[in-house]
């Protein structure tokens, strides 16, 4: 997080100094953005307009929301049904963490102003750094991958793991298994939240809505907030594993048995 931080700092620096990392990322959008009028027909340009259409298109709030509400509903439902202590703590911190989005993007792009590619005015006094879609998508999108992960990990303890409790004894509840999501399935899902990103951006530079540092600025600020979902994750599994059990003590000496009388 520490590196996502710096960077964030260092391109958010360089923009509003117009400084050469700003004049490259200027040249670098000129060479990937597409000007100009799109021409007829089902031409290969017309194709990569679209395809980069649709792209940006994911990083909006319509896309994005659906999803979320989905995860977040079953990772409460999940958690809520299996009694774990702190259920509402990651579905809760991941709502605010994309609300957090628009709080944090807004005020950067009021204070740094920055144009947008080929001239675009500013709209609303609204500039254009960081991206509210890449940083929309990226914490969004990644909200859902650990939410996914919260909700995979929670496990009903199975018959044969319930303790055999005595008839006369009062009722146990019994704490939620946790169990691991495979190695395999989580890095396929990053791979997926991965491509599915840079196709936003992709999509944001090559229609000419965003400079490339306005998405990347994006993703450096959406790290900070996916950590804090992280966290939470981490921290509701934590506190569901039972504690452990108080060492024992030094046992008081047991009396030595009466010897028998002798014999006579």
């Amino acid at each position: 997080m520490g590196g996502a931080v710096s960077l964030l700092v260092l391109i958010t620096w360089q923009v509003a100094a117009h400084g050469p990392l700003r004049a490259l990322d200027e040249r670098l959008s000129h060479d990937i953005a597409q000007h100009g009028a799109v021409p007829s027909g089902y031409s290969a340009s017309t194709f990569v307009a679209v395809l980069a259409e649709f792209g940006a298109d994911l990083g909006g709030v319509v896309a994005v929301l659906p999803a979320l509400a989905a995860a977040v509903s079953v990772a409460a439902w999940r958690g809520y049904r299996v009694r774990l202590r702190l259920w509402w703590l990651p579905p809760l911190t991941a709502a605010l963490a994309l609300g957090a989005v628009p709080a944090l993007v807004a005020p950067l792009k009021a204070w740094l102003g920055r144009s947008g590619p080929n001239g675009a005015p500013i709209a609303s006094g609204n500039g254009y750094y960081p991206s509210g879609h890449a940083a929309t998508a990226a914490v969004g999108y990644g909200v859902v991958l650990l939410l996914i992960a919260f909700t995979w990990a929670i496990a009903r303890p199975q018959a044969s793991e319930a303790p055999t409790v005595a008839p006369e004894a009062p009722p146990t509840t019994v704490a939620p298994t946790v169990r691991t999501m495979p190695r395999a399935a989580w890095w396929w899902g990053m791979a997926a939240l991965a491509c599915l990103n840079a196709g936003v951006g992709l999509g944001l530079v090559r229609r000419g809505y965003h400079w490339p540092l306005d998405v990347l600025g994006s993703w450096c600020l959406s790290v900070l907030l996916l950590s804090c979902v992280a966290w939470s994750v981490g921290r509701a599994l934590t506190v569901n594993r039972p504690a452990p059990a108080p060492a024992r003590g030094p046992q008081p000496p047991r009396a030595s048995p009466t010897p028998a009388p002798p014999d006579r």
